[in-house]
């Protein structure tokens, strides 16, 4: 007969799973910011979420698989509140001042997200993610806010460094680089989207 799993102090197994796991993806974002994603290891990991290693391999296989479920525990969720924001519609000017707001917004919330961004060449797995959401992202982009042919390859190479020199320039600005308040920021993201939407013919 296979045994039951009680609720322990009235959580059950799931959620406690499901808390650890979060905790861990957390911790993960946490030691990348940190310490860089060289001293992300499944041990440095577990040890800043105070769990033991076998809680780790109880959700994740190896430090890939989470360093991945990490990035997409923000870039999902930001996807998709920029596709609420979308939904209304309006100018091209002001899908790109909505679109400008929602990454500032989300990215600047939570710092350690664009730090494991451009860390992504320290993970092969991770850097594959962040491909594949750049490469998700541009002709979305493209299609739904800039009103451009993502067939248009000089369109799709302006968009391009636009999303990829984003993550930098929004790095050094959370560093205190770029001496600008988040409206200031904020307007020139939207200013140069503008731009990048008027050209090139």
């Amino acid at each position: 007969m296979a045994s039951v799993v009680r609720p322990y102090r009235g959580v059950s197994a799931e959620d406690r799973t499901r808390e650890r796991r979060e905790r861990l993806i957390d911790a993960s974002l946490d030691v990348v910011s940190e310490s860089g994603i060289a001293a992300a290891t499944v041990e440095a990991i577990a040890g800043h979420a105070g769990l033991s290693k076998r809680y780790f391999y109880e959700s994740f296989r190896d430090r890939d698989e989470i360093l991945v479920a990490a990035l997409d525990s923000v870039f999902e969720p930001m996807g998709a509140r920029l596709r609420s924001a979308l939904a209304d519609g309006g100018s091209t000017d002001d899908r790109v001042a909505v679109t400008a707001a929602t990454l500032v917004h989300t990215l600047a919330d939570d710092p350690r997200a664009t730090r494991l961004f451009l860390a992504a060449p320290g993970s092969a797995a991770l850097e594959a993610r962040r491909r594949h959401l750049v490469d998700e992202f541009t002709p979305a982009l493209m299609r739904d806010v800039l009103d451009a042919d993502p067939d248009d390859a000089r369109r799709m190479m302006a968009t391009t460094l636009m999303v990829a020199g984003t993550t930098e320039v929004l790095d050094r600005w959370l560093r205190g680089d770029l001496p600008l308040s988040r409206e200031e920021f904020t307007d020139t993201l939207a200013m140069l989207g503008r731009r990048l939407a008027a050209a090139p013919d």
